[in-house]
């Protein structure tokens, strides 16, 4: 057998290189030839998603120049930078199926316009099914595909229950921003001629909640004079170019709409930009109302949960707080004054012969008598104080920041206005009612059922005595 020639065997290796560079000299001028063609702007991308080719088309919808772009990310196309990392871990990464599939996204433009997107993108294998790159097909969507995604995008939105109330609105508003490519959205409530900012949309950071404005002085008056959406995509060449909101902000574009809730008006959505934009379409002003039909909706819903979530906390009859809500507030109030070291007290309160008063004026005299009592529970103690019926006669009094002494001092102001206090029961009758209360003041490594049962030995030893007394518990 011969010797093997090294300078053959370098012959040979830099022949198979030539090869693979003419492949990829031939591969890269065939793709160019072929792709130029297309109607539709083509990313290719390496491995690491740095573009190394684009075609005539992508040149036009982006803005960039291939040399813009080669050996850059892909991020720089993208409108938003968690739309890129996203799509990285679906499907740009090696383990992910190579399988050209479509989907929508927002894009941004060398000039910083924005569009959405129809994409169809897939990976590009090896012989040996080894991702290399990946290729993507690019057209901006047609109006309606873009309503179509936004609706798919609304209905998620409104079905996330894991985002709350306020989480919605600002969704909702970035939704909408994006869709109509305009920058600043705003929610707002209207009381008389007062326009007040209550969620927004803003990267500049110029409009914040809780900003007011004279509702003459904002384009919404128009809105509310047409009584649903209206749009003006250039508002300097428009009827409304001596507006005050032209004239102070400089807006050029604006759609909005009037919200109502349960019938009234509540404010409107809205959004804006400086830059003037195209015209807006009927279907624009379909999806406007749309938008504030939902955001109404929201509105409502989230009056109807705070509600229910009242009366899950309140006590039917008397309006205190029931219970739960007095327990979990004992709760708060313990490990806030345990960690700042503010005194804390605590009343339990029993009326005194409450069954002979049920047993003699019936249910609904009892029923008056808790009432008067409630009442005169708000009366005699401070706003911060928190005041709940338990059950059945009683109630208990939660003092923050007040020590044994000034909890005695609230018990016995209580004792001496219900003697002074005749309670009404049926139609001009009457009743004077006693209460026996027990008291306690907050210890250092107390537990919530800790310092309830000390109290309610404070309350028993007030009964025992003779009733119509405090009692305060010993440390």
């Amino acid at each position: 057998m011969p010797p093997t020639d090294p300078y053959s065997h370098d012959q040979a290796h830099h022949a198979e290189t030539a090869n693979r560079d003419d492949l990829t000299e031939w591969s890269l001028f065939s793709l160019a030839t072929l792709f130029d063609s297309l109607p539709e702007a083509v990313v290719v991308a390496d491995r690491e998603r740095r573009v190394r080719y684009v075609n005539t088309a992508a040149v036009t919808l982006f803005g960039y120049s291939l040399q813009d772009l080669q050996g850059r990310k892909t991020e720089i196309l993208y409108a938003d930078p968690t739309d890129f990392l996203n799509l990285g871990k679906e499907r740009y990464n090696p383990q992910a199926d190579p399988v050209f599939s479509a989907y929508r996204v927002l894009y941004r433009s060398s000039d910083g316009a924005t569009f959405l997107g129809q994409t169809s993108a897939g990976g590009l294998p090896s012989a040996s099914g080894e991702i290399q790159g990946y290729l993507a097909l690019v057209r901006p969507a047609r109006s309606a595909e873009q309503s179509v995604d936004t609706l798919q995008r609304l209905h998620s939105i409104t079905a996330d229950t894991e985002r709350d109330h306020g989480a919605r609105l600002a969704a909702i508003l970035e939704l909408g921003a994006r869709h109509f490519g305009l920058e600043l959205a705003i929610l707002s409530s209207i009381q008389d001629d007062v326009y007040r900012v209550e969620h927004c949309h803003d990267p500049a950071g110029g409009v914040s909640p809780g900003n007011t404005f004279d509702l003459g002085g904002t384009y919404c008056v128009h809105a509310l004079e047409a009584g649903g959406p209206v749009g003006f995509h250039h508002a300097g060449e428009s009827e409304i170019r001596t507006h005050p909101c032209y004239r102070d902000f400089g807006l050029e574009a604006y759609i909005g709409s009037p919200i109502q809730v349960n019938g009234k008006l509540y404010g409107t959505v809205n959004f804006s930009s400086v830059r003037a934009c195209e015209p807006f379409s009927r279907d624009d002003l379909v999806f406007m109302q749309l938008l504030a039909d939902t955001v109404g909706y929201e509105i409502h819903q989230n009056a109807m949960r705070d509600q229910l979530s009242l009366l899950a906390r309140t006590d039917e009859l008397t309006g205190l707080a029931n219970r739960r809500a007095t327990m979990e507030s004992l709760r708060w109030q313990m490990a806030y004054s345990l960690r700042s070291g503010v005194p804390l007290a605590v009343l339990s309160l029993d009326l005194d012969y409450f069954k002979s008063i049920n047993d003699t004026w019936g249910p609904a005299g009892g029923d008056q008598v808790l009432l008067g009592f409630a009442r005169l529970l708000r009366a005699v103690t401070r706003e911060v104080d928190l005041c709940g019926r338990l059950g059945g006669e009683e109630f208990i009094v939660v003092l923050p920041d007040t020590d044994a002494g000034g909890g005695t001092v609230v018990g016995d102001r209580l004792r001496r206005r219900l003697a002074e206090t005749p309670m009404s029961v049926l139609g001009s009758e009457s009743v004077t009612v006693t209460v026996s209360a027990g008291l306690t003041e907050l210890q250092p490594g107390d537990t919530l059922e800790s310092m309830l049962n000390r109290v309610d030995r404070a309350l028993y030893q007030a009964k025992q005595s003779g009733r119509d007394r405090l009692c305060v518990s010993e440390a």
